[in-house]
């Protein structure tokens, strides 16, 4: 149940950040689009690239902003998960705060039309989710507090963080084998067949009922 609500929640954190990715690049590309439409009978397209300079500069500057709220949150965060799943403990790598930092900041990031991707964000936000979801308490809001005892062992948790990462990967390249085997080979050093379809279970979980099922349904619903 656990690993199948991780896949499902980190699939709906993937869905935020595409839905608000793809309204906020055609927000942009609309008015530069009607801007230039107007400017080139007038001749003042100059005025139509600093309008796009503008949505870009402004987007970039509040992905910086969240960089500065939370500074574990900037680049991609496999490293520090890879780090974190083999022993060590990197202040603040999987709290809450990191994770809305992370989503806002590669959400802006990819809207002002930076050289980067979602696939590490997505990563990372997969591991975070792994690792808090289980414990039913959160350091950053301190009154979500569960008498909730499993789960609390640094096995139990490395586990749900290798299951949460995989989950990232499906989410950002829909391959839930591909998670699977992220997390065998690259992320964890512990590792035991087991938890192998724990973690393909919670990769297929997050395609099926997160980004990838979402997607067919709307989908399906415009066909129709």
């Amino acid at each position: 149940m656990m690993v199948f609500a991780i896949g499902v929640c980190t699939g709906m954190v993937g869905l935020f950040v595409d839905f608000f990715v793809h309204l906020f690049t055609r927000i942009k590309f609309h008015v530069v689009q009607n801007s230039v439409e107007d400017c080139s009978e007038k001749g003042c397209l100059a005025i139509s690239l600093l309008e796009l300079l503008g949505f870009n500069l402004t987007f970039i500057f509040l992905a910086s902003l969240f960089v500065l709220i939370q500074p574990v949150a900037a680049g991609s965060g496999i490293p520090e998960i890879k780090c974190y799943l083999n022993g060590v403990k990197v202040p603040g790598i999987v709290r809450l705060r990191t994770l809305i930092c992370k989503a806002l900041g590669v959400l802006f990031s990819v809207a002002g039309g930076l050289f980067v991707g979602k696939e590490g964000p997505m990563i990372h936000s997969g591991a975070i989710v792994g690792a808090g979801l289980p414990q039913f308490q959160s350091i950053s809001l301190r009154k979500i507090q569960f008498n909730f005892p499993y789960f609390r062992s640094d096995r139990d948790k490395r586990d749900f963080v290798s299951a949460g990462a995989a989950a990232g990967v499906a989410a950002a390249f829909g391959a839930p084998i591909g998670g699977t085997l992220f997390s065998l080979e690259e992320g964890s050093s512990f590792w035991n067949q087991g938890l192998t379809w724990k973690v393909l279970f919670c990769s297929m979980s997050e395609r099926f009922w997160g980004v990838g099922g979402i997607r067919n349904v709307l989908d399906m619903s415009q066909d129709a």
